[in-house]
């Protein structure tokens, strides 16, 4: 419980200063000594192109750290929520219903595709770590298995 409750006050913690992070980003003259941003992403898109669409109901941060071994996916799945996704470690490549794979490293993010099929698949010789970090409804799940 403690361990969750930890993770919860982090990923509202990270929230929380995003749009202070992203204000300052844009103002380089808003920073004061000894601090600076990088920008990571910005849109208002998928890595599709598709529209960002938000849920009704209380808003609720999600987010994991997961560890793709060698050679491993992901299951089959999508979906319903915006899922901002973030390269710790490794390379993987994503493979989306309907478009063409694209491999991701270290340090790059986009926003997953929404209610359209995908999995990622560790392309390199070591454990691949990805942040995901969902947007989603309290109650309402943020992944879906797909068939």
């Amino acid at each position: 419980m403690k361990a969750i409750i930890k993770q919860s006050a982090l990923a509202l913690g990270l929230v929380a200063a995003l749009p202070i992070t992203a204000a300052l980003a844009q103002d380089d003259d808003a920073l004061p000594a000894g601090f600076q941003t990088e920008p990571v992403l910005k849109t208002t898109t998928t890595r599709d192109g598709d529209a960002i669409a938000w849920q009704q109901g209380s808003p609720e941060i999600v987010s994991v750290i997961g560890t793709i071994e060698p050679g491993g996916r992901t299951p089959l799945h999508q979906h319903p929520v915006p899922v901002f996704v973030y390269i710790l470690e490794g390379e993987v490549e994503l493979r989306t219903e309907g478009g063409d794979p694209h491999v991701y490293g270290p340090g790059e993010a986009y926003i997953e595709a929404l209610n359209r099929d995908h999995q990622l698949f560790n392309v390199s010789d070591s454990d691949a770590k990805v942040l995901v970090v969902f947007a989603g409804t309290e109650g309402q799940p943020t992944t879906v298995a797909s068939e």
